[in-house]
C-alpha cells in the first residue's frame, strides 16, 4: 500500500476491513474510532490485545451462529494482519469460507479446490 500500487496482499487487507464493516456494522473511519485515534483495524487490533475480540461483532448480528460469526471474525483478523507475509491468498479465504463460514457449495464459477 505504500508504494501507491495494488497487490494480491492489499488487496486481501482491503477485504479484510470489508468483513470488519459488516461484522461491526460500522464504517473504516467511524467518527467513535477517530476520536480515539483509531480506525476500524485498530479497534479490532485494541480488541484483540484486551482479550475481546468478539465485541466488533454488531449487536445486531444476534441470532447469526456463534461459529459462524466466530470463523469470519477469524478470516478477518487473517486478512488485515499487519504483515502482508501472513495474509492468506483469496484462494485459501474462499477455502475457509466454504469451509467453515457457509454451507459448502460447488461453484462453477470459481473451483476452490484447483491451485
Amino acid at each position: 500500500m505504500q508504494s501507491g500500487r495494488a497487490t494480491e496482499k492489499s488487496d486481501v487487507y482491503s477485504f479484510g476491513v470489508l468483513t470488519l464493516e459488516v461484522l461491526s456494522g460500522k464504517r473504516p473511519t467511524d467518527a467513535a474510532f477517530i476520536e480515539k485515534g483509531l480506525n476500524i483495524v485498530g479497534w479490532l487490533n485494541f480488541l484483540i490485545t484486551e482479550n475481546r475480540p468478539r465485541e466488533i461483532v454488531d449487536p445486531l448480528c444476534d441470532g447469526v451462529q456463534v461459529e459462524s460469526l466466530d470463523a469470519l471474525l477469524s478470516v478477518a483478523i487473517q486478512c488485515v494482519s499487519s504483515s502482508p507475509e501472513d495474509r492468506p491468498t483469496m484462494h485459501r479465504v474462499v477455502q475457509l469460507f466454504e469451509s467453515e463460514v457457509v454451507t459448502p457449495c460447488p461453484s462453477d464459477f470459481y473451483d476452490s479446490n484447483s491451485d
